[in-house]
């Protein structure tokens, strides 16, 4: 076995890519002159923004202040001659916009308060990639082809071994306003943290956790101070999670005990009333809790023990071992989604297979499961799938199968492990 020496690796608190992205963005104007150019509208003279579009919330102070700044490093006066007037007009979809620009103003227009910011952008990505002051003349529209683009804070803590720290139990700021600013400015609109039910939620058959209360401010705290850059915030979970046997839910309420997994703790599930009053009250519970949260991004299979399906489909169980897969699955999804939506009609239920098989033939091929999940996902839930799992490509003569990461799988190359490597 090769032996990698890696070198020591800095303290969280010592990265020094956390202090630059906290930092105003530096923009780089690549102008050869104010010469002018046919076809072109011409800011040489100074830009006016005028503004107005109503927005009562003030959600767009961020991505006008953004533009004020672009501005100012452009060396563009703030009180000039040229207008650039935003208003409110008839787009095609949510956060879709259309620039009209003439030789004495830009009319910026959008049905909606993130398309006009994404329009702001866009004005500036225009200026930064011509060869001096100068807008193109003419009509723009655009209008986005993914509605949820969903990222992850660079240096978030990750709630598992070996370090198992909370994002939300301690002061730590992950969400600066010039971070957040870059990520706006390139196109993110949603970011995830982790949570687990048993640390924020109170149902019927189960407590309020101590420190609930310090998550769940944090967490509100998170969800406006995103917001003001058009980012909503989705919680993400590995729901219903296996329960330990000695949990007092699952010892109380023995129905809704499944068949154990490798680590002994018992599957859950989810065909019981107790089971599904547990999975309605747990998601209402937060989302009514938390105001405004953009969704949950749920691995309902994979990664950790879920359901029953968790266990060889649940063969093991009196009750799953009569259902197909994909019933298992909506039997939990269901009453989380009428949760969800209960509280939050807006917000999205993602629901996640992470199957990280590779498609070499060395492991259980999972397509019918998959399959009929799919056709079994209850309305109103987006499911999503690891893009690259399964995949293959020859690279100097010989097949590469992509199971998670493109890693190469794990069972050739390091000792099976159980445990979990990602979240």
């Amino acid at each position: 076995m090769t032996v990698i020496v890696e070198p020591t690796q800095p303290e969280q608190k010592n990265w020094a890519c956390v202090e630059a992205l906290s930092k105003p963005v530096a923009w780089h104007f690549h102008w050869a002159g104010n010469i002018m150019r046919d076809n072109k509208a011409h800011l040489n003279c100074g830009v006016k923004i005028c503004n107005n579009f109503s927005n009562p919330e003030n959600s767009l102070e961020t991505a006008f202040s953004d533009l004020s700044n672009f501005f100012t490093a452009a060396g563009i006066s703030l009180g000039g001659e040229y207008d650039i007037i935003v208003e409110r007009g008839n787009t095609d979809c949510y956060e879709s916009y259309q620039l009209d620009i003439k030789a004495d103003c830009c009319r910026i227009m959008a049905g909606d308060s993130e398309g006009i910011r994404r329009a702001i952008y866009y004005l500036e990505d225009l200026l930064l990639g011509a060869d001096g002051p100068f807008l193109p003349l003419g009509v723009i529209k655009r209008k986005p082809w993914l509605r949820s683009r969903i990222s992850r804070c660079f240096f978030g803590p990750i709630k598992r071994p070996p370090l198992n720290r909370d994002e939300l139990m301690d002061d730590v700021d992950y969400y600066p306003d010039e971070y957040l600013n870059r990520l706006a400015c390139e196109g993110v609109n949603g970011l995830w943290l982790t949570v687990a039910f048993s640390d924020l939620c109170q149902t019927s058959i189960s407590r309020l956790d101590p420190d609930a209360e310090k998550r769940l401010t944090k967490l509100r705290l998170t969800v406006e101070k995103c917001l003001r850059y058009g980012i909503k915030t989705y919680i993400f979970c590995i729901e219903p999670r296996a329960m330990a046997p000695d949990n007092p839910i699952l010892m109380n309420n023995p129905v809704l005990k499944g068949p154990t997994d490798w680590d002994k703790s018992h599957c859950f599930c989810p065909f019981s009333e107790v089971a599904q009053e547990y999975l309605y009250d747990s998601t209402n519970w937060i989302f009514s809790q938390v105001p405004r949260l953009g969704g949950m991004i749920n691995i309902s299979f994979g990664e950790r023990a879920t359901t029953c399906m968790s266990s060889d489909s649940g063969r093991e169980c009196p009750i799953c071992s009569k259902k197909t897969p994909g019933e298992i699955i909506a039997a939990a999804l269901k009453p989380m989604e009428r949760g969800i939506h209960a509280a939050a009609p807006e917000a999205e239920l993602i629901s996640w297979l992470y199957v990280p098989e590779n498609g070499s033939g060395d492991q259980i091929d999972r397509t019918p499961q998959m399959l009929d999940i799919a056709g079994k996902v209850p309305e109103n839930i987006i499911l999503q799938y690891n893009f690259e799992s399964g995949g293959c490509k020859e690279q100097l003569g010989k097949e590469r199968h992509a199971g998670d990461y493109w890693r190469k799988n794990r069972s050739r190359t390091f000792p099976r492990s159980r445990r979990n490597l990602r979240h």
